[in-house]
């Protein structure tokens, strides 16, 4: 087979698998596209690394983010095991409200999603943003990116006002079905984050996942976040971890 032959069946191949990909509705987009961002329901934790980038510093703190489904909601808790000022500090997500905790605090409060983690990372970033969950799709279109590849340009709106970012526009990639970035914005459709999903891993056999996500703040030049996750767990963890009532009066003895 010569060489034009073996490029345009190539072509082909590409056309008839983004051709599928495109006719997917709505709903089995966004699900496809956490799908591939998120580990599967078997993986409990994770341990990454967040790396904050300044013009005037660098810091690096590490957290162990644990998820739960209870009654068929999503829960996250996020606990910080580096730098050492920050031990002990927790922030929760439940469907209800994000909550903060630290060994200084009586009881747990009330916080937003929006709210700072470490760097320009956000909780609700940290906690993985949930696009099936949290979103409808708008508008979906094709275009070009800078290296010349096809891409889908996917706007998304939040199903209600206590989402974090109300408005998102995807990049994603239509051959692997994978969200290459993601313009986070607020309800005034300001642009605060983009957020580059660099690194995709697979752990087993198929069970893909976004290993490396680099925040970039469109609002104060030079600041870029990173994280990276090092270590997956998959063991049973207590529901009393996701209860917001528990924090202060079970933290001696977890």
């Amino acid at each position: 087979m010569n060489k034009p032959v073996i490029v345009l069946f190539a072509l082909l191949i590409v056309s008839i698998a983004t051709l599928a990909q495109a006719q997917l509705s709505n709903t089995d987009l966004l699900q496809r596209l956490d799908e591939a961002r998120f580990s599967d329901s078997s993986v409990t934790s994770i341990h990454v690394r967040i790396t904050s980038e300044t013009p005037d510093e660098t810091r690096v703190a590490e957290v162990a983010i644990y998820f739960a489904e209870i009654d068929g909601a999503s829960y996250t808790r996020i606990e910080f095991l580096a730098p050492e000022e920050l031990l002990g500090q927790i922030y929760l997500s439940t469907p209800d409200a994000t909550y903060f905790y630290s060994p200084d605090l009586d009881f747990p409060i009330k916080t937003s999603a929006t709210a700072e983690l470490f760097g320009d990372a956000a909780v609700a970033q940290t906690s993985g943003i949930r696009f099936a969950e949290d979103y409808t799709i708008s508008e979906r279109r094709t275009a070009v990116a800078e290296d010349g590849a096809e891409v889908w340009e996917i706007e998304l709106v939040a199903v209600d006002e206590t989402i974090a970012f109300q408005y998102v526009t995807l990049i994603v990639d239509p051959i692997e079905l994978r969200a290459v970035s993601a313009t986070l914005y607020g309800l005034s459709r300001f642009p605060f984050y983009e957020v580059y999903y660099d690194d995709y891993e697979t752990r087993g056999e198929n069970d893909v996942y976004a290993a490396t996500q680099r925040i970039v703040n469109l609002f104060l030049v030079g600041r870029q976040t990173i994280s990276e996750t090092l270590a997956i767990g998959t063991e049973e963890l207590p529901q009393s971890w996701f209860d917001p009532n528990s924090l202060g009066t079970s933290e001696s003895t977890k």
